[in-house]
């Protein structure tokens, strides 16, 4: 996997890595395309049984199934788990679906979530109605960097706080250093939206954030609104989850 940027360095680099992290057009398995060719396989030759058992218990790397993973969108977990400094990513086809999957994993078997009120409407949405079928209720703070009330609200079935970067539409902007320093003092993740600033303009992972979100459809930075579809989860570690 490409290196994760361990600094700012300079925004040459930063716009270096968005067009070539992730991938090396000197790989002769993609007969050294200069840009990623667009895969449309849906599956892949596993060579042989033994082989395909390892890869299906995540002991090798390579690719079976489209579903579960494709060389295309390896390139884009891996560029984007680049640009914010995480060690990996993974990429669904929705913002909504990227931030189902953080909070349902963080919650896996019930409990609370912390969240900030000012967070996209879907993804409150999602919390009011959706998450408490599969019992995970969330306590909504109207200004999330109000410390002492979040801090106030942990409880042993806490499971994770999640905000926003910047807010869509509102703007407000969490202290994501102070919000971290808060989870981690009660061992839970801190989850960040990072929609609206994306990597180039803030990078919450170096501030303590252990999950960074993207819905790539609704970034105008990332991909232009309405112009191409998709979210990556940047994690710290292993995906959706803090050691």
């Amino acid at each position: 996997m490409t290196a994760p940027l361990t600094d700012w360095l300079t925004m040459a680099h930063f716009s270096t890595l968005a067009i070539h992290a992730g991938y090396d057009s000197a790989d002769c398995t993609n007969g050294n395309a200069a840009v990623p060719p667009i895969y449309l396989s849906a599956a892949f030759d596993m060579q042989s049984a033994a082989h395909g058992d390892a890869l299906s218990a995540g002991a090798a790397e390579g690719f079976s199934y489209s579903r579960m993973a494709n060389p295309t969108l390896d390139v884009l977990e891996r560029r984007i788990a680049a640009l914010e400094g995480g060690r990996s990513a993974v990429a669904f086809a929705s913002g909504m679906a990227a931030v189902s999957a953080a909070l349902l994993c963080a919650a896996e078997g019930g409990g609370r979530i912390i969240a900030a009120r000012n967070l996209y409407g879907a993804s409150v949405d999602a919390m009011d109605s959706l998450f408490p079928e599969f019992g995970i209720e969330t306590d909504f703070v109207d200004d999330i960097n109000d410390l002492a009330l979040v801090e106030s609200l942990i409880g042993p079935d806490t499971r994770a706080i999640f905000a926003g970067s910047v807010a869509n539409p509102s703007t407000e902007v969490a202290d994501v250093a102070a919000l971290a320093s808060v989870a981690h003092r009660h061992g839970i993740p801190l989850i960040i939206d990072n929609t609206v600033p994306t990597p180039y303009l803030f990078r919450p992972i170096e501030l303590g954030a252990d999950v960074v979100v993207h819905s790539t459809t609704n970034s105008k930075w990332m991909a232009a609104v309405s112009r191409s579809r998709g979210f990556s989860m940047a994690p710290t570690c292993s995906p959706m989850c803090r050691t």
